[in-house]
């Protein structure tokens, strides 16, 4: 099978979960050493015929994201040829994905971890994905959000001089459907995400790189400490107390 993978994705299944859980499907591919194509159309017509060239062009394989409306469409590039038709279940309704006898199991896609806060007990856990955001720097600070208004540590308060850890307990089937509540920061309330609070934060994983505002930092293990009150911002001054001063 050659190394490329076409994600065909439906821009309106399941209200939009389509394109959001584009992303960290690429994401999962590239990971894993797949190059990935992304077939998006103006309509249905442009969209099968995008995919059915690059069906012609040799790609591996077809991911469809989106629910049955989106397979319906998608099947029709690939079928009569070898190339495998693969279901990335987002939409409003999925009973093809239910219907096929191999799915992802629901813990597939975990890493096993170790974190410790401050100087606490290491907490053994395996996650999809760990996210640490402390002060000041929105990306991998203390605002609530990142990546063009991903909400992932929705509380985090930019000047309380503590990192919010966000820790996706789930596999990536469970990251999938719940990542399109990140844009809102409803994701912090599924069982399945955890948050914790430190000052110091120590991430150790096999084989795991680190990132810091979207640029690789290098291989796990590493330790984040948040500094307070190390950066003075400009911007108007809170008014006082029983004042109606800006």
């Amino acid at each position: 099978m050659s190394a490329e993978i076409t994600l065909f994705v439906n821009p309106a299944a399941g209200r939009g979960r389509g394109v959001h859980a584009a992303q960290p499907a690429a994401s999962a591919l590239r990971d894993a050493g797949f190059h990935v194509r992304t077939v998006v159309g103006t309509d249905a017509e442009d969209a099968l015929a995008r995919l059915r060239t690059a069906v012609r062009e040799g790609t591996g394989a077809v991911a469809a994201v989106g629910g049955d409306g989106v397979v319906s469409l998608a099947l029709r590039a690939p079928a009569g040829t070898l190339v495998p038709l693969g279901v990335v279940a987002v939409g409003t309704g999925n009973d093809f994905a239910l219907a096929l006898p191999v799915r992802e199991p629901a813990r597939a896609g975990l890493f096993p971890y170790r974190i410790t806060l401050d100087d606490g007990p290491p907490i053994e856990t395996e996650a999809t994905l760990v996210a640490v955001l402390g002060s000041p720097r929105t990306e991998s600070g203390g605002g609530s959000s990142y990546g063009g208004g991903m909400r992932i540590c929705a509380d985090a308060v930019p000047d309380d001089g503590l990192f919010d850890v966000v820790v996706g307990d789930g596999g990536r089937a469970t990251l999938l459907k719940v990542f399109p509540q990140v844009y809102r920061g409803t994701h912090l309330g599924h069982a399945e995400v955890t948050v914790h609070r430190a000052a110091k934060v120590t991430l150790e994983a096999a084989g795991l790189t680190a990132y810091a505002d979207g640029e690789r930092v290098g291989p796990l293990p590493v330790t984040a400490e948040c500094v307070p009150a190390a950066v003075r911002i400009l911007g108007r001054r809170r008014p006082e107390s029983g004042s109606d001063r800006p």
